[in-house]
């Protein structure tokens, strides 16, 4: 299963246009689905505190947007992959797709375990050079992103990459305002700060 899932990591990196093919025909029913995205919720934050052990002191801005209590960030996460999932959906429904709701769950989370295996590559990375770490991070993020367009246009059928990228642009200003509003509705409930960030 793991080897499974590593050679699929890397065929979505190499060759995304082929791996969507590999990941939309899996064959998991929707409480699954939900389910693994609850568990790369938490294993996101996992990581996300494992690797603010490499990260050097001068780089972590001590009041950052997001929020220091693992059990908040682990909210926070699991909220935005949700909100991402409707938005995958809706908005290509909305620009004329037929992508299923299912399929737009197997999409963020394969997204999601990507950038768990880039952020894997980066931690090995801040043992070398904490600069050249955090240019992979961005630079990993944006390579991403080009590859989650290339999804959506598989799972809706689109033919324009640029009709993709304006509906991922509305998305991601729903994002967020979603951000935004659960960071601080959730901080407010459950009386926790905002902390460090790198």
């Amino acid at each position: 299963m793991f080897s499974f899932l590593l050679n699929l990591v890397g065929q979505t990196l190499r060759r995304p246009k082929r791996a969507v093919e590999s990941v939309l025909s899996l064959d998991l029913d929707r409480n699954s689905l939900w389910s693994a995205l609850g568990l790369v919720s938490v294993v996101s934050v996992l990581f996300t505190e494992f690797t603010l052990l490499f990260v050097p002191s001068e780089m972590i801005v001590e009041d950052g947007p997001f929020p220091s209590s693992p059990l908040l960030l682990g909210l926070v996460i699991w909220g935005l992959l949700v909100l991402s999932v409707f938005l995958t959906h809706y908005v290509g429904r909305a620009f004329d797709g037929r992508g299923e709701l299912k399929d737009s769950l197997k999409t963020v989370i394969w997204m999601q375990v990507v950038l768990l295996a880039l952020q894997v590559v980066q931690i090995a990375f801040f043992l070398i050079s904490p600069v050249v770490a955090i240019l992979f991070g961005w630079v990993g993020a944006l390579y991403v992103f080009y590859v989650f367009l290339e999804f959506v246009r598989a799972l809706h059928g689109f033919r324009s990459l640029g009709l993709v990228f304006a509906g991922a642009v509305i998305s991601l200003i729903g994002l967020m305002f979603g951000i935004a509003l659960a960071i601080g509705l959730i901080a407010g409930i459950f009386g926790l700060e905002l902390g460090a960030n790198v």
